[in-house]
């Protein structure tokens, strides 16, 4: 009786041991958790758009290519593409390059195939007329290029400068609107409210009021 008493009370100690050692080791873990500092956390983009750094755009509707250029960079924003430094850029007429394009910065409507062009845009037709402006539009269902201004084109050391600016592919012509100032090569100077551009021929029309002012030596200004 006195041996099973004994054998009772050792058990009671041990049982007792274990369970002051387990709360202690409970309460270390606990203290250990409160001294870790918590994990720091990756910072996601709210809206994350894919984006291509140097690569080749082809606008092309209803399967035929209207332009191309090659871009620094372009980014998906949804229903348009932002483009970045433009170059080599190209429109095309009856499947034939028609001119040549280079600006800061673009913005393509994919279902439309519209372009936008931002930001020192140069236009160059077959190396002798280039057109320069801050802002350019390829109207692709209509297959125009037009400019909201203001633009300066120059040709065989004439420069011409407008408001805006109309330019149809088909029929390779331009024209040129608001307070249009031509400058000609031999001096004399152009002030009339509009002018029409015909690229593969070469020639000018004016279209309303203007003025006249001759090369140094001849007449004064008037108007016509």
């Amino acid at each position: 009786m006195g041996w099973k008493q004994a054998s009772n009370k050792r058990r009671r100690a041990v049982v007792a041991l274990l369970l002051a050692a387990l709360v202690a080791l409970v309460a270390w873990g606990a203290l250990r958790r409160e001294e870790q500092p918590p994990a720091a956390q990756t910072p996601t983009p709210e809206e994350a758009r894919p984006q291509l750094v140097s690569t080749r755009v082809v606008g092309r509707r209803q399967g035929d290519r209207q332009f191309e250029l090659d871009a620094g960079a372009i980014a998906d924003e949804g229903e348009w593409v932002r483009i970045d430094s433009i170059q080599h850029g190209v429109l095309y007429r009856d499947g034939n390059a028609f001119v040549t394009f280079t600006a800061q910065a673009g913005r393509w409507h994919r279902q439309s195939n519209d372009l936008v062009l931002i930001g020192d845009v140069v236009l160059v037709y077959e190396d002798r007329v280039h057109l320069y402006s801050d802002q350019l539009e390829w109207r692709a269902a209509e297959e125009k290029v037009v400019s909201p201004g203001p633009v300066m084109l120059t040709m065989d050391g004439d420069v011409i400068r407008a408001a805006s600016m109309e330019a149809e592919l088909d029929q390779e012509v331009v024209r040129l609107r608001g307070d249009v100032r031509i400058e000609r090569a031999d001096g004399g100077r152009i002030h009339i409210a509009e002018v029409v551009y015909w690229l593969e021929e070469d020639r000018l029309e004016g279209y309303g009021q203007g003025q006249v002012l001759v090369v140094p030596g001849g007449s004064e200004p008037g108007e016509r």
